[in-house]
């Protein structure tokens, strides 16, 4: 395309896992922000990065199949000048939304406890998400729906949208996920923050570095496992990683039986909604108090032998992670049946083997994350176990996860069997085929609650989001999908799809106060 230079898509950035899906990612602001200032920041701040504004289209001679076609300066004032003139919605970079006459609470009242700093102290508040056709209009009227629109589509890979109410402000990058994860899209807010602030952000450097090129497979130099044999070095293939296995042909019978028979008869689509809850940061310390208790207890019934094998220690995010498992599984009805929880790590924080620091481009727009399995449990312990007990399961299921060399068995699995240019048409799973199946990601650790965009408040002071939003497009069910957001407005966020009757279980979610 003529104004454009063509990078090609790292490869596992172009896994299925991350082609098959759109998403956004929404942080609510509790005053007005400037929409004037907010536009114009966006634009400069596209001015600096202009891989912000590159398309995407199919280009069987790279690796991954695709490229980002990056706007050349004469192309991106082109393109901006379209975006701010156009009544299409769709061929606008950035939306600016004046719902000035509604408040936040006409459209999202759980984010409106947020604004209003009403939330109680004492228990955990649960909330549904706006419905879908008003949450693509007030957070992503702009974005692309799937890979194949963008494909085709003369908009870019990532969008934004501000929509400012009476009481408040929320601001969405919507995008395709081969954008790269969590710390991609907190350093965009983050450079936007920084142009708001009339401190444009420099070039980003190292466009086009792919930080996981040499472990795809068959001839990627560190796609295989390396040996050591006192002076004898060899090299041999990667093994599949902790958790996962290469279905057969009954397996797969058995696997779509059980999806369809949930899909079509026990807990059909129409019956499924995504909610959120607000967690206060009160009772985030009390279950640490809790967990660990749990866990003292625990060390005290333990031999001596067994005290010293114990590594005892618990992070806040496995304990989050245990509360939530806890409510998911308290309505599954077969307690005996065991279950199987994918959750995420990030090759960026735990490098695989084989790993060399030049690797990995100095910029944030590349993915490294990657879902890997907890060791499975019978649903009725997740339910019912001491939450120290279950926070101490996933914590020793993720140390063994992120060994560096099964990182980069996770990685090179990833490559061999699902990059979107040449799925290997076999069937590699996380769990297995008759077990409860669950996800969650984990966003804690970017701190999306530390962007400040106060520079653009009147007058200008410190303004953090009090609420997060997210929502996704892709081709399956996202039942059984949950995210922890982390620390934002005084507590902690969470969201998940799952139906009304579980949202309200008396042993479950329903235990706590619903916002209507």
């Amino acid at each position: 395309m003529p104004g454009y230079d063509a990078v090609a898509v790292p490869v596992l950035d172009s896994t299925l896992g991350n082609t098959d899906i759109m998403t956004r990612i929404s942080l609510t602001f509790p005053t007005q922000l400037s929409i004037a200032l907010l536009q114009d920041s966006w634009y400069e701040l596209v001015r600096a990065w202009p891989i912000l504004a590159a398309r995407v289209r199919h280009t069987p001679s790279t690796p991954s199949g695709l490229s980002f076609l990056i706007p050349q300066p004469g192309k991106v004032k082109e393109l901006e000048q379209r975006s701010r003139t156009t009544l299409k919605d769709e061929e606008k970079h950035i939306v600016i939304v004046d719902a000035s006459s509604r408040s936040i609470a006409s459209f999202h009242p759980i984010a409106a406890k947020a604004v209003e700093s009403s939330f109680s102290r004492d228990t955990v508040s649960v909330g549904a998400a706006p419905g879908s056709a008003d949450s693509l209009k007030m957070t992503c009227s702009n974005a692309t729906t799937s890979l194949k629109q963008l494909l085709g589509a003369d908009q870019a890979y990532i969008t934004a949208q501000a929509t400012v109410w009476s009481d408040a402000t929320t601001i969405t990058l919507a995008f395709s996920h081969i954008a790269g994860d969590a710390f991609s899209v907190k350093a965009i807010f983050e450079a936007w923050r920084r142009t708001i602030e009339s401190t444009a952000p420099a070039p980003l450097q190292g466009i086009g570095v792919d930080p996981f090129i040499a472990y795809l497979p068959p001839h990627g130099k560190k796609s295989k496992s390396e040996d050591t044999e006192k002076e004898k070095q060899a090299e041999r293939d990667v093994g599949l990683p902790l958790g996962f296995f290469q279905y057969g042909f009954i397996d797969k019978v058995r696997l779509a039986w059980n999806l369809i028979s949930d899909i079509k008869i026990k807990r059909p689509e129409k019956e499924f909604g995504q909610y959120y809850m607000y967690m206060p940061a009160e009772k985030v310390e009390a279950l640490m108090v809790q967990a660990r208790a749990d866990v003292d207890a625990l060390v005290s019934a333990s031999d001596d032998s067994e005290k010293q094998a114990l590594d005892t220690r618990i992070s806040t995010f496995n304990v989050l992670l245990a509360w939530l498992l806890q409510n998911i599984h308290a309505a599954n009805p077969k307690r005996k049946r065991m279950s199987t929880v994918m959750t995420i790590v990030n090759a960026k924080t735990r490098p695989p083997a084989r790993h060399d620091p030049s690797d990995y481009p100095p910029h944030q727009l590349w993915g490294g994350a990657l879902g890997v399995p907890l060791e499975p449990l019978a649903s009725g312990d997740y339910a019912s176990l001491p939450l120290g007990q279950l926070a101490l399961h996933i914590r020793t299921s993720l140390t063994a996860q992120i060994d560096p060399e099964n990182m980069q068995a996770n990685i090179v699995t990833l490559l061999r069997h699902t990059l979107w240019a040449k799925p290997s048409g076999k069937l590699v799973f996380f769990a297995r085929p008759n077990h409860y199946l669950s996800g969650c990601t984990e966003w804690r650790s970017t701190r999306f609650g530390e962007v400040d965009f106060g520079a653009a408040a009147a007058p200008s002071s410190s303004v953090k989001p009090v609420a997060i939003g997210t929502d996704m497009q892709i081709g399956v069910s996202k039942r059984n999908r949950w995210v922890i957001f982390g620390e934002m407005g005084g507590g902690v966020w969470f969201s998940g799809f799952m139906t009304h009757k579980e949202a309200t279980h008396r042993d479950g979610f329903g235990r706590y106060h619903h916002v209507q």
